[in-house]
C-alpha cells in the first residue's frame, strides 16, 4: 500500500498537487457543496489536516468557501474554473496508475478478485452463505 501512495504521490507532484489535496479535490468535484467538517469526515482525514490543506487549495484559487444557502451559519467547498481543471488533471493522473495497475492482470485474476470480493462483502453484509457454519467454528 506504501508503493501505490508513493506512486499516486509521484504523479501528482507533476503539477504540485499532494495526495491528500488530490483526494480533497476529488471529492469536491463530486459532492460540491459541503462543509470542512463533512470534507474530513468523508474523507477520514483528521481535521487540522483537511484544515492545513483547504487552506492551501484556497490561497491557489483552487477552491472556494462560500455560505451556506441552507444555513448561513455555514461555509460551503466548491472548486473554481481552475481547481476543476487541476481535478481533472488528478483524475488523469488516477487513471493512469489504475490502468498501469489493472494491465497485469489477466481475465482469471480479475474474476478471482471479483469472488473474493464478493465473499468478503458478503462476510460484512453478514449473508455469507456459509455464515452460520463459520459462527458454529469460532
Amino acid at each position: 500500500m506504501r508503493r501505490l501512495r508513493t506512486v499516486a504521490a509521484e504523479a501528482y507532484a507533476a503539477f504540485e498537487v499532494g495526495s491528500a489535496q488530490a483526494r480533497f479535490l476529488r471529492h469536491i468535484g463530486r459532492h460540491g457543496g459541503l462543509s470542512q467538517a463533512d470534507l474530513a469526515r468523508a474523507t477520514g482525514t483528521a481535521p487540522t489536516l483537511t484544515g492545513r490543506a483547504l487552506e492551501t487549495l484556497i490561497a491557489r484559487g483552487w477552491i472556494r468557501r462560500r455560505r451556506s444557502g441552507q444555513d448561513r451559519r455555514q461555509y460551503v467547498l466548491e472548486l473554481t474554473a481552475s481547481g476543476q481543471r487541476v481535478r481533472a488533471k488528478v483524475e488523469r493522473a488516477r487513471a493512469k496508475i489504475i490502468a498501469r495497475l489493472a494491465g497485469v492482470l489477466d481475465a482469471q485474476d480479475v474474476a478471482d478478485f471479483d469472488r473474493i470480493a464478493e465473499k468478503i462483502l458478503a462476510e460484512l453484509d453478514g449473508s455469507h452463505p456459509n455464515r452460520a457454519m463459520l459462527d458454529m467454528q469460532v
